[in-house]
This record gives C-alpha cells, sequence and structure tokens, in this order.
C-alpha cells in the first residue's frame, strides 16, 4: 500500500520563501518583548536594541538553529501504545482543540492557559491562534 504524498509548492518555491524569511530576518527584523529573549538572541550573535525591543538574526544564526534542531519529534500519548515519530517523510493529521496549558517564557514553568494568552494569539503582532 503506497503512503499519500502531498505538495503545495515546488522545491524551488520552498528555496525562495525560506531566503526571502531570511532576508526579513536579518534586514527588517522582528519585534521581541521577552528581556530574557533579548539576552539569549544578543548572546548567541543576533543585534538587539534593547530599548526598542527590537531585534535583527543573521542568516547563519539562523542557519546554525535550523541545523541543531531535531529531525524527528516524538509526540507522546498517555499510552506509549500510542506514541508516534513526526518527520518529514509522512504527513500526519488530527484532530486539536488546543492546549490548556502554556509554557511561561518567562519563569520556564508550564501554566494553566489564560484569557490574555489567546488573546495575544489574534493580536496584530501575531499572525496564528491556538
Amino acid at each position: 500500500m503506497s503512503k499519500p504524498k502531498i505538495s503545495f509548492l515546488s522545491q524551488g518555491e520552498i528555496e525562495d520563501i525560506h531566503n526571502t524569511s531570511l532576508q526579513v530576518l536579518a534586514n527588517t527584523g522582528v519585534k521581541v518583548e521577552s528581556k530574557k529573549a533579548l539576552a539569549i538572541l544578543k548572546e548567541a550573535g543576533a543585534k538587539v536594541d534593547y530599548e526598542k525591543h527590537h531585534v535583527t538574526i543573521p542568516r547563519n544564526l539562523v542557519e546554525e538553529a535550523l541545523n541543531r534542531a531535531p529531525k524527528t519529534i516524538k509526540y507522546a500519548a498517555r499510552n506509549p501504545k500510542y506514541d508516534f515519530m513526526l518527520d518529514k517523510k509522512e504527513p500526519h493529521f488530527c484532530a486539536h482543540g488546543g492546549s490548556p496549558f502554556a509554557l511561561d517564557w518567562e519563569s520556564g514553568k508550564s501554566r494553566y492557559l489564560t484569557a490574555s494568552d489567546v488573546a495575544r494569539c489574534y493580536s496584530r503582532e501575531v499572525r496564528w491562534g491556538i
């Protein structure tokens, strides 16, 4: 039995998006509110303006981070029998109602999601939802 395959973009289109994203990060930059994240980015080699909470991230820094990122991710179920590995080889689909928890970026601890967390996900600065 063959596995389903789906492709929305050509390899060239993917590379164009990647290269344009790298240019935006290096030239335009991003706004980062977390003081801890600003310090980590500065230490890693990004140009940081603490007063404006603005960061520009050079291409090599992004590429190093991508190379260090895991190639597969284990999704662990409560029952290990239902664990699965997510990789680039196969598509995975699932229903998702959202997590009741959030990772607090300042403390590094998991906590229950608040209404303001959800509102931040739908703010002008953020373009995705939970």
